[in-house]
């Protein structure tokens, strides 16, 4: 499943990086206020890089990481980040490498226990006290979902107790968290979630 959606974002990226973004303003800059000035942030799951370039407009080093090729090719046109063509479960770096990471809308297409297992691989990256932030769709169950052009991803949802349990055992302690209105063309609600690496 995994692959499948990794093709389908390769397959739709130029569309999927002209479409409109969620501008995350309160999400940045709470993130923002966890990091020390000039921070490496990890963007795991970059898309098209949008996000990447907000953080480091706000003065973080960041390195953006993606499974699809399609995608870090619109990142190279949007974003200044070190761009990295990486699995969010295993990725290239030491231990406590960083000092944070950034997961808007990328845990939610994983499996739910691998969702677990990479969010520990997070906390294996992270230093401690490293910032945490995790944005995922509320809603029960898990799907696939095509668009018209017949692209399919799946999509795994939660609840706030289910994601907060989930982070909280991987290693991290949570801080804040909130539930935003669904995106432009969306159904689901976000909910983000902040934390750090105990």
């Amino acid at each position: 499943m995994i692959d499948k959606t990794t093709e389908s974002y390769n397959q739709t990226a130029v569309r999927y990086a002209a479409r409109p973004f969620y501008p995350l303003e309160q999400e940045l800059a709470r993130f923002r206020h966890m990091m020390p000035a000039g921070g490496l942030t990890l963007d795991v799951g970059c898309g098209p890089g949008q996000y990447a370039g907000a953080l480091i407009s706000r003065g973080l080093r960041v390195t953006a990481l993606d499974l699809s090729w399609g995608m870090l090719h619109q990142a190279q046109q949007n974003s200044l980040a070190l761009l990295v063509q990486a699995d969010m479960r295993r990725l290239p770096l030491a231990d406590a490498a960083a000092d944070g990471c950034f997961a808007c809308a990328s845990l939610l297409h994983l499996p739910r226990p691998r969702a677990s297992l990479t969010l520990i691989e997070f906390r294996r990256v992270l230093c401690p006290g490293g910032a945490l932030y995790v944005s995922v769709k509320e809603g029960m169950g898990e799907e696939w979902v095509t668009d018209r052009e017949g692209h399919s991803r799946h999509f795994v949802y939660y609840d706030p107790e289910g994601i907060d349990t989930v982070i909280q055992a991987a290693g991290f302690e949570l801080v804040d968290g909130w539930i935003s209105p669904p995106g432009p063309g969306q159904a689901h609600n976000w909910i983000n979630r902040f934390a750090v690496a105990r």
